[in-house]
């Protein structure tokens, strides 16, 4: 609850909290920087911390970083941010902080698990996402103070509600969202965008193509197994004159079976991408996001900053580098499997084109004898419509495949 006071003041010397609906500001091209120990006390920062929390240096050094938690803040989050740093994975969220005078700020928080604590950088949150999420957090507080929700309880509330959004997990959340602030902070600073960032989402997105295809086909080709055998059904009606027809079925019966392999080794070799196991290529564009922030968070320690002395500036700029090679290297690592997948897929798919010419040409073969019989097989025009219509969207979705890849492709050679 947002509470109006006149003065501030006296309230920070009684200790207690005071929160006022007036923003802190800050811009755009800011980032704050802070180090804790493994305890969250705050070991070290940047003037852009100590101006927008509005805190003296002294009053920051040796602090717990709570000093500036928000009550607007939601258990949930905190729990989630802990629960991922336990487990020495770095973590992203939105979060609402508290200036010493009562303002609010908000900042996207980048936080890396290091020897002896963590680095949290945070930047201006810009992007549509974070409209959801406050309304998510509004929601999430208010049920956290009806049912007296633990943490933990609170945390699987905020995790349901972000399934309900699309979400698989709270890792998928965060990829979601840095690459979205990341990507609306370059753009508003006017940068050109992150090649190695852009590269990853093409190569997702392809990839997500080329399943989503795969899985449209295996459907079709299903469902050709059941006209093949509505006409061998048809067929027996036909008396002697079956012998033809039957034949023809059995041929495409063959050559949709070869095409069902041939999707399904496709289908194994794009295993990785499946929607189950996203996850990497997630992760790596996560990881791009922040290896681009450190190298900023670098770039302006070398510039100057009156609250962090040279030799503070020197442990976490090496600190940083580190980090930031890891994370590129990690994240390289995954893209180049995905890539070496979609160019496989180029080399499967001549022998697929092939078969589906196949497959045209037995259709042509039933259409000529169906015309042969004549009123003996009539019935069978309705079946033959059909099984055009799925040729051609099985032939569609095929292309669609090579043309996704063969795009891949191109794009990763002039790149």
């Amino acid at each position: 609850m947002t509470t109006l006071i006149l003065d501030p003041h006296a309230n920070q010397a009684a200790g207690k909290t005071f929160e006022t609906d007036q923003e802190s500001p800050f811009q755009i091209d800011e980032l704050f920087f802070s180090r804790t120990d493994e305890r969250g006390v705050i070991q070290a920062f940047n003037t852009v911390f100590t101006r927008i929390s509005e805190y003296p240096e002294d009053a920051l050094r040796g602090a717990p970083h709570k000093l500036i938690r928000h009550s607007d803040m939601p258990k949930a989050v905190f729990w989630l941010i802990w629960d991922t740093l336990k487990s020495g994975k770095p973590v992203s969220g939105y979060v609402k902080n508290r200036a010493r005078s009562g303002k609010y700020y908000w900042v996207y928080a980048l936080i890396l698990p290091i020897p002896g604590g963590y680095l949290s950088v945070r930047m201006k949150p810009t992007s549509p996402t974070l409209g959801k999420v406050q309304a998510l957090y509004k929601s999430i507080l208010q049920q956290e103070r009806d049912k007296a929700l633990s943490p933990k309880d609170s945390a699987a509330l905020l995790m349901q509600n972000l399934t309900a959004l699309g979400f698989e997990d709270y890792s998928d959340f965060q990829a979601h969202a840095i690459v979205a602030e990341f990507q609306a902070r370059e753009r508003q600073l006017g940068r050109t965008p992150l090649a190695s960032l852009t590269k990853a989402l093409e190569v997702a997105e392809a990839q997500r193509t080329i399943c989503n295809r795969i899985v449209t086909i295996m459907a079709e080709l299903a469902q050709g197994a059941i006209y093949i055998l509505n006409m061998k059904l048809k067929a027996t009606k036909l008396g002697r004159d079956r012998a033809a027809i039957d034949a023809i079925s059995n041929n495409y019966d063959l050559i949709l079976a070869d095409i069902k392999s041939g999707i399904t080794r496709l289908g194994t070799l794009m295993s990785d991408a499946s929607t189950a196991n996203f996850r990497q290529s997630k992760e790596s564009q996560f990881l791009l996001c922040a290896s681009g922030i450190m190298s900023e968070v670098v770039d302006t320690f070398a510039k100057g900053d009156e609250a962090m002395t040279q030799a503070e500036k020197d442990r976490e700029s090496a600190c940083l580098d580190v980090l930031q090679d890891a994370y590129v290297t990690q994240s390289n690592d995954v893209v180049a499997r995905m890539e070496n997948e979609c160019r496989q897929v180029l080399g499967r798919m001549d022998s697929l084109r092939q078969t589906l010419l196949g497959l045209s040409a037995v259709r042509v073969s039933l259409r000529v004898e169906t015309h042969r019989l004549g009123e003996k097989a009539k019935g069978l025009d309705s079946l033959i419509a059909d099984i055009d219509e799925s040729h051609k969207r099985v032939q569609q979705d095929l292309e669609d495949v090579f043309e996704t890849a063969a795009r891949l492709q191109s794009a990763i050679t002039c790149s």
